[in-house]
């Protein structure tokens, strides 16, 4: 094998390993969701959720994104979340917030 393409593969094995963190939050975060909210209806963007993962320090990543409840309902409202995870030998929900629109919390209460 040349030179060219040991390069070329280790870069390619770096680039698969990025998003890996990121990935793996989203997945804490969204199985922390799926137990916290059982029985409601909601959706998460698991892209904007990767897409906006950051490395808060070197076994902790913070995912700040939109989750949306009864989509497609006359009911669907969003709201924004922040979900920490510590990542280790399993990746642990340390922080879930879910983040309330006072204008929402207005137009329920008139």
């Amino acid at each position: 094998m040349s030179a060219r393409m040991l390069v070329l593969a280790a870069f390619l094995m770096l680039a698969g390993c990025a998003g890996s963190r990121n990935d793996t939050a989203a997945d804490a975060c969204s199985k922390a969701m799926a137990d916290k909210l059982a029985g409601k209806t909601f959706s998460l963007d698991r892209k904007d959720m990767v897409a906006r993962a950051k490395d808060e320090s070197a076994d902790t990543v913070l995912i700040g994104s939109t989750i949306t409840f009864d989509k497609g309902l006359s009911t669907e409202y969003q709201q924004t979340f922040d979900c920490r995870v510590r990542l280790g030998k399993t990746a642990d929900v340390i922080y879930l917030q879910f983040n309330w629109n006072k204008e929402d919390l207005k137009k329920v209460s008139q």
